[in-house]
């Protein structure tokens, strides 16, 4: 089973103010593992790192024994997507259908097989209706829809999300739980960063918390 070994991370955006200073981290690919901190405190930073994002760190980042470093954005995006907080940052087209042919690896990009996968995912996310649309005609919840629909077209891969639920109404919330639940039975993981951790809690394998500069599992705390 694949999963991404994080080795005394070191990384500061300001030399005076680290972020992380010699944390450890492991991810089971499997697993859906659940990060929470109070804000600043390097959860988003994390996920740009292990996206690729940002590679000014010290210390390793291992998927199986392959150095994320090294790797490309193209090589990465086999076996990790990454869903931004902010929905409008995960737009990388003029129209959500532009959009997911574009979010999707490993098909031919306009195949009957894409097509029909893509058409599903929009039906389930209520958004057939608006695959045609400008961006800048959509609202924030029916943007964070369409990041949520990229997921699924790349449903294999390890997701990273980022307060993923934000913007979501309760009818989506709960549509997006069920996937979790789906993948979980199927042995898919996943790392959650999410204010809202009541909404996961029957998904949770493993529950951290980053405070100071560290990433401590919360099993071994006591509150």
């Amino acid at each position: 089973m694949k999963k991404i070994k994080i080795k005394d991370l070191s990384f500061a955006y300001q030399a005076k103010n680290p972020i992380f200073t010699n944390t450890t981290l492991e991810l089971q690919f499997n697993e859906i593992t659940f990060l929470k901190g109070e804000n600043g405190s390097g959860k988003t930073t994390l996920c740009r790192i292990l996206s690729g994002l940002e590679k000014n760190y010290s210390g390793s980042i291992l998927l199986n024994d392959l150095d994320l470093k090294s790797v490309s954005f193209s090589e990465r995006a086999k076996s990790i997507i990454y869903l931004k907080q902010e929905p409008l940052s995960n737009v990388v087209a003029a129209t959500p259908d532009e959009d997911l042919i574009l979010w999707q690896h490993g098909f031919g990009k306009h195949t009957e097989r894409f097509s029909e996968l893509r058409n599903k995912v929009l039906e389930k996310l209520r958004i057939k209706h608006l695959k045609d649309k400008p961006f800048w005609e959509l609202s924030g919840g029916q943007v964070k829809r369409i990041g949520l629909a990229a997921l699924l077209i790349n449903y294999d891969k390890y997701w990273i999300l980022d307060e993923p639920i934000a913007g979501l109404d309760n009818t989506l919330v709960r549509i997006f739980i069920e996937i979790l639940e789906e993948r979980k039975a199927l042995g898919k993981g996943c790392l959650i960063i999410s204010h809202k951790e009541e909404k996961f809690l029957n998904l949770i394998d493993k529950n951290y918390l980053i405070e100071n500069r560290k990433i401590e599992t919360l099993a071994k705390r006591k509150f």
